[in-house]
């Protein structure tokens, strides 16, 4: 048996919540990978690759204008993990970039030259919960981001200490 290793690079991902509204960005893209399954189109946090010799943050930070237009959000470190670790090598550098008001994302992202073609869709949290529990959102690092916030909120409403 032949192991075969992508060597992709290391990426970053943002969770950008907006406080004030209790929303989440994301943005809608196509993947070819998943062109069977789900037509190609589905809705993701905004991530990127870090460039060489690029630091995480500065990488998160620079993705995140590239993307949504968001320019002054000061991402906070979540995590870093392996999302298909039997077959690639792409280690996600996890962010939260919680803003409030004065902060405005646009409705389409992305760089030409980087052949994106992005949609900004403005979540509530309670539809971003509803699509978790149904299955609803098929991208590991969106996945792992709203639970990741999710449990934040239960945790800091007292959920689960008793």
């Amino acid at each position: 048996m032949e192991n075969i290793v992508f060597e992709r690079g290391d990426s970053v991902a943002m969770l950008v919540h907006d406080t004030s509204s209790q929303e989440i960005v994301l943005v809608e893209q196509l993947r070819i990978s998943t062109e069977t399954a789900t037509g190609g189109w589905i809705l993701e946090i905004p991530a990127g690759r870090i460039d060489s010799g690029e630091e995480p943050m500065t990488a998160a930070i620079r993705e995140l204008s590239e993307e949504t237009g968001a320019s002054t959000v000061e991402p906070q470190f979540i995590s870093a993990f392996y999302p298909s670790p039997g077959a690639c090598s792409e280690r996600i550098h996890l962010f939260y970039c919680p803003f409030s008001k004065g902060i405005s994302v646009g409705k389409y992202g992305g760089l030409a030259a980087e052949n994106e073609d992005l949609k900004i869709h403005r979540v509530t949290l309670k539809q971003a919960f509803e699509w978790l529990e149904a299955g609803q959102l098929v991208d590991a690092k969106t996945m792992i981001a709203v639970m990741w916030l999710k449990a934040q909120i239960e945790k800091r409403e007292g959920y689960g200490t008793r």
